[in-house]
């Protein structure tokens, strides 16, 4: 048939557009999201197993344009009523009718596409009271014409199988780490669809500035507008070439806005049949059809997005979900650095582009991570009541009201460059009226805060040197001091805190080879953690400072770098990094030394990434896939580090010890002295065969990384081969479903009949037989703990896909790849006397 604009189908579409989606909850409060077709008052009902009205709440829907209206709407109550590991209900209605209403979800009116065989309703249930029985999710980026299926639809079945087995053993919260879309990388047969939409859904067209050539916002030929004239990076390579990544990047609010019920609903897309073709977007292709294998390969990827779209809107639907943000909501190296930000909010188009994408953030995410910041109060409106009030006057105005969109940008928190050079120290501003991105929720025997490291930025060098993730500012504000013992704290740090050093020490040649170019490295994404060592170590010793034992354990959740891994870090300090001892809790001083303290922090790092943008190029993602750390650590293919720290606020030379070295046969021996803040030591790249080393000075903070493989689970991969062999005739057929093991079950029975269809099998370990290191293929990661005093554990089980025998056809995700890391403060495995053998 071909492609049939959304104006000609939209009389077909069923009231809710996208949604629903299951988004913050607590026992007095619940919220849900949803994008809907017609205005109304939309009513949440929450109801126990016997359909007893325990919660409800109202919220009329903010008017996005002519056919399409948005509300998150929160059912609360003064008391706690729903209780710690419980399962429940909910329901909404549109102005009086209910979900199985026919016209609200579809034209029949049955609900089966939001609800699973357990329940006639949608369904989730509240984290348990025991963490050794808490089941979280995580994941991040998500591109819809990335390589391969969407690893999110394994959230599917994990909820339906937990639901059959053991109710209460579902998955009880999901964590969206960042790159829920992606702005900068966009298909041109998606961007097509996008517009479509955009102008049937909203009805007007945002005059966006600087722009003389409309032409130039077609699908595919944005990419001048979007490097020259809105100052954005995403095109620069990592040779400074100007690629053509942003050929199809997101300009308006209503592609911002429309992209999101895309990536969360199949309702507006069209039969993948009658996708657009080549020629329905480039009219007039060269004769060589240029371009035309690379579009033809961009809609087999959205076809593959569009297949288990329903399974992810199902899932959606039945999970509480928390979504903070990186980069590509908004466009690749946002706020990367000063360079960065100057090169950009300088820019009329460029900083557009920016409120855009903040805004749809703000009605799409964030307004179900803190519905409480976007409530009406009689005598004052929160920042994101005022943001949505001002927004939809915008809306109103065609995106012309100059008035109103003044206010938005106050309320989203966009600052001028100017803004920025005022501060100081230098850093993003957070300003009193804007709303603050951060966030945390707390459950029985955790908490959970969700950082802001895109907005609330430091920058203590120059233009181009790394920046501080948080600032000073916002490392206190972020973690506060805890009053009261937690026994695990999840920290939601888009990018991993603790990252692979190998490719840090790329980014770090990057930078300085660039520097002696006189140019930014921009392909190389150098804003890591560990770039910057004096914010690093101040955000580690502020996870130490804040809790008032002298022990704690800490889960940092993440993602961004399109593969997985684990690692641990084991810190221990007995004086504050300096930039923290004044704003030390009083419990922490010492009468004597108000500096002085006894603690240790153990933190697992789990990183779970992407759910759908592998790489299968050269040195992409799927390389590491394959060989793990091997290529980069010939002798010790686990990356470690064990770290000596000492304050040197006086920039001075501080001697902390002697090398010893053999030179003509003689043993010689060294000064050693150092003279950065922080003074930093990692032991394991100073030691060699030939040198020795001797500390003096006691370290004030010292810890130790150690980068781990997964946990061999004694699977014999010969019975798979003898099984191919004996049954190929049944190789052929298609491959069965295999119900994946709980938490609490055997893994060996499940996980050997899974790998029985896999034409690869030998990806399950690894190609050098130690477990699985690093996982390069669309994942995501599952979280629990088993915690008993001799050895507590934090797990991450990695859920992705292997090959069948069927060609160009994937197994479903399954739980593969296991990682253990002790939460122990003296784990045999990882000893930190290991760090001080050294120091005399």
């Amino acid at each position: 048939m071909g492609w049939i604009p959304l104006r000609e189908r939209i009389h077909t579409m069923p009231q809710v557009l996208a949604g629903p989606i299951l988004r913050r909850t607590e026992p007095n409060t619940v919220t849900v999201w949803v994008a809907l077709k017609t205005s109304c008052n939309v009513t949440l009902k929450i109801f126990d197993l016997n359909y007893n009205l325990l919660l409800f709440g109202s919220q009329k829907t903010i008017k996005i344009g002519i056919n399409l209206y948005v509300a998150a709407v929160t059912a609360k109550t003064e008391f706690n009523v729903l209780l710690y590991g419980e399962n429940y209900l909910y329901d909404l209605e549109f102005d009086g009718k209910k979900l199985d209403t026919p016209g609200i979800l579809n034209a029949t009116g049955l609900i089966t596409d939001i609800t699973y065989t357990a329940f006639k309703l949608p369904s989730f249930a509240l984290p348990p009271q025991n963490l050794n029985e808490l089941r979280i999710v995580h994941g991040s980026c998500r591109k819809l014409h990335g390589e391969s299926l969407d690893a999110m639809a394994g959230l599917d079945k994990m909820i339906h199988e937990a639901l059959i087995l053991s109710p209460k053993q579902r998955p009880h919260q999901l964590f969206l780490t960042g790159d829920q879309i992606y702005a900068d990388d966009v298909a041109d047969a998606l961007l097509f669809i996008l517009m479509d939409a955009s102008e049937t859904l909203l009805g007007w067209s945002e005059p966006l500035p600087d722009v003389e050539n409309p032409a130039e916002l077609q699908p595919g030929k944005r990419n001048k507008l979007a490097t020259n004239i809105a100052g954005l990076t995403a095109s620069i390579d990592k040779f400074n070439r100007i690629t053509n990544i942003d050929k199809s990047h997101l300009f308006t609010f209503g592609e911002f806005m429309v992209m999101y019920l895309f990536a969360w609903s199949d309702v507006l897309w069209t039969s993948p049949e009658n996708f657009p073709e080549f020629t329905d977007i480039h009219q007039n292709p060269s004769r060589f059809n240029r371009g035309k294998k690379e579009f033809q390969q961009e809609i087999t990827h959205l076809q593959n997005f569009l297949s288990t779209l329903s399974q992810v809107r199902r899932a959606l639907a039945n999970i509480p979900t928390y979504m903070i943000f990186d980069d590509h909501e908004i466009t690749d190296d946002w706020n990367l650095n000063l360079g960065w930000c100057d090169r950009v909010l300088s820019k009329p188009l460029g900083r557009r582009i920016l409120q855009n994408g903040l805004l749809a953030y703000a009605i799409c995410q964030a307004w179900g991570n803190t519905p409480e910041q976007f409530t009406q109060h009689h005598l004052k409106d929160n920042p994101g009541a005022a943001l949505l009030k001002a927004a939809e006057k915008w809306f109103a105005s065609g995106g012309k009201d100059s008035q109103s969109e003044q206010e938005i940008t106050q309320r989203i928190g966009l600052p001028t460059i100017a803004d920025i050079k005022n501060t100081n120290p230098r850093q993003l501003p957070h300003f009193p009226q804007a709303i603050q991105w951060h966030y945390s929720i707390k459950a029985p025997g955790y908490e959970v805060i969700f950082l802001d490291t895109r907005t609330r930025r430091g920058f203590p060098g120059g233009e181009f040197d790394f920046p501080a993730l948080l600032s000073e500012a916002a490392c206190q504000q972020q973690l506060p001091d805890l009053n009261e013992q937690t026994p695990i704290t999840f920290i939601i740090s888009p990018g991993p805190v603790v990252g692979l050093p190998f490719l840090e020490g790329i980014q770090k040649s990057a930078k300085t080879l660039a520097e002696k170019l006189g140019t930014a490295a921009w392909g190389f994404d150098p804003e890591a953690w560990g770039l910057e060592a004096k914010a690093f170590e101040q955000f580690l010793a502020r996870l130490a400072l804040r809790n008032p034992t002298p022990q704690s354990r800490i889960v940092i959740l993440s993602g961004d770098v399109h593969y997985s891994f684990a690692a641990r870090l084991q810190y221990s300090a007995n004086q504050a990094f300096p930039e923290c001892s004044d704003r030390m809790p009083k419990h922490q001083t010492n009468p004597q030394n108000q500096h002085q303290i006894n603690h240790e922090i153990v933190i697992a790092q789990f990183t779970s990434s992407s759910f759908k943008n592998e790489k299968r190029d050269a040195g992409g993602s799927y390389s590491l896939h394959l060989k793990g750390f091997i290529p980069f650590k010939f002798i010790d293919h686990h990356p470690k580090a064990e770290i000596l720290g000492w304050a040197n606020s006086q920039l001075q030379e501080l001697p902390i010890g002697n090398f010893y070295t053999y030179s003509e046969d003689l043993m010689q021996r060294l000064p050693w002295s150092i003279k950065e803040q922080p003074s930093i030591v990692n032991l394991v790249e100073k030691r060699t065969w030939f040198r020795f080393l001797e500390v003096l000075k006691k370290p004030e903070w010292w810890y130790r990384i150690d980068f781990l493989s997964a946990k061999l689970e004694n699977i014999n991969l010969n019975n798979c081969f003898w099984y191919w062999n004996r049954h190929k005739s049944a190789q052929q057929k298609e491959p069965k479903s295999v119900i994946a093991p709980l938490p609490t079950q055997n893994r060996r029975p499940a996980l050997e009949d899974y790998l029985k269809m896999a034409k690869n099998y030998h990806e399950y370990k690894g190609l050098w037989g130690h477990g699985k290191e690093i996982v390069g293929v669309n994942n995501f990661g599952e979280i629990t703990f088993e915690l008993d005093e001799q050895q507590p554990i934090a797990v991450q089980t990695l859920w992705w896909r292997l090959e069948s025998f069927h060609k160009d056809k994937l197994l479903e995700c399954f739980p593969l790849t296991r990682y253990e890391i002790s939460l122990s403060f003296d784990d045999p495995e990882c000893p930190m006397n290991d760090v001080l053998r050294e120091v005399e």
